[in-house]
């Protein structure tokens, strides 16, 4: 017998060892997922040459190949494959999937869309913004889309006339608003009659001359984040921390919802800036705390700069809380006060008081997209 010959006698051994280790543990895996629906015949077979193949891998007198070949066949005999066999695997792993998914949803982290300009500029709404070019060619606004959230609308009208009503459709998960007008004439645009009437100011009434390019616009989604939900089941929220909180019993914000003809609780998203027993005033463009104007953390110190878009903390006409530079608020006992980066645009805890600590959701933790320079973590 020749060098050559052992040598290649050795690979082959050892290929099927590894062969055979793999095999052995699949066999296992498989008896495992299976074993409820075998009878006890067919698992003592299974356990009997389970037994047999282990022998063989740690170097029984046994050939190796011929135990593989032996288990193939039981293999096949016990675990029948339907033909529905990977379909059924497939649904399986998607429900798996989904349940996950369910389950850190509801425990630790929520999407949650951004749909205002409070928080500008750390965290930006739906933008809208008037356009005078021609939209780019289809696959660049596939691409925009996907990455920034970019879509780009455009309005022509053959009659025009009188707009006489905009009703609110949906397409699968996309929401489109069908224009009608008094001269019969419809048009549709992909997107919400909310968007149109609060970003656009589109409401029934106005009157469109028939032409090209009525209307010509881009949208900018508003940042999507997540929201980590179990660090407060820890601690409580801290003076310059990103809040989201549902409005359910504030009245203040509920009543507001409701002349928009929005039923029910909504989230929101503010800064969290003071906290239970804090003492607050405005002092434009400062935030006094405990009667200190120095900012308790970095990025409320950015906000105060009246830098990089940010305009400071300011006193609107028609708020209800803190009105002069004079008056003084405590927040109550187990509340927050809450307010928008964009201090001059922003209804917040100076219009409908404090936030409730049982409302509070979770912390703005992960801007996930679009992925523009906001695009990470939350400060």
């Amino acid at each position: 017998m020749n060098f050559l010959f052992l040598k290649n006698r050795y690979h082959k051994k050892a290929k099927h060892k590894k062969i055979a280790l793999q095999f052995l543990k699949d066999f296992r895996r498989k008896l495992n997922y299976r074993k409820d629906l075998l009878d006890e015949i067919e698992v003592k077979k299974v356990l009997d040459y389970l037994q047999k193949l282990e022998s063989a891998i740690n170097g029984s007198q046994q050939n190796l190949e011929v135990v593989l070949d032996e288990g193939e066949k039981l293999y096949r005999s016990v675990f029948i494959q339907s033909k529905w066999a990977g379909f059924k695997e497939n649904i399986e792993v998607l429900f798996v999937a989904l349940v996950v998914a369910l389950a850190i949803r509801a425990y630790f982290l929520q999407p949650f869309k951004i749909p205002t300009d409070s928080m500008k500029p750390t965290l930006y709404g739906i933008q809208v913004i008037a356009s005078n070019e021609k939209p780019p060619h289809p696959l660049r606004r596939i691409l925009e889309l996907c990455i920034f959230g970019k879509s780009y609308h455009n309005l022509s009208l053959k009659r025009g006339g009188i707009l006489e009503k905009i009703e609110g459709k949906k397409f699968l998960f996309f929401e489109y608003s069908r224009l009608i007008f008094e001269s019969g004439e419809s048009a549709i645009l992909w997107t919400s009659p909310h968007l149109l009437e609060y970003k656009l100011g589109i409401h029934p009434g106005m009157a469109f001359e028939p032409k090209e390019n009525v209307l010509n616009f881009v949208v900018e989604t508003g940042d999507q984040v997540l929201v980590n939900k179990l660090i407060y089941h820890f601690r409580f929220p801290q003076r310059g921390e990103v809040i989201v909180f549902k409005t359910t019993g504030i009245e203040g914000i509920e009543s507001n919802l409701r002349l928009q003809g929005i039923e029910g609780s909504q989230y929101y998203i503010k800064r969290c800036v003071g906290i239970s027993g804090d003492i607050l005033q405005i002092k434009p463009p400062f935030l006094s705390i405990n009667g200190s104007t120095i900012p308790p953390n970095p990025m409320m110190a950015k906000i105060e700069s009246q830098q990089d878009g940010y305009q400071g903390y300011v006193i609107l006409a028609n708020q209800q809380y803190l009105v002069d530079p004079n008056e003084t608020y405590t927040v109550p006992p187990l509340s927050l006060w809450a307010m928008g980066d964009n201090s001059p645009d922003s209804l917040d805890s100076r219009f409908w008081g404090p936030v409730p600590m049982q409302n509070i959701v979770g912390t703005g933790f992960i801007v996930y997209w679009p992925f523009s320079k906001r695009w990470g973590i939350i400060r």
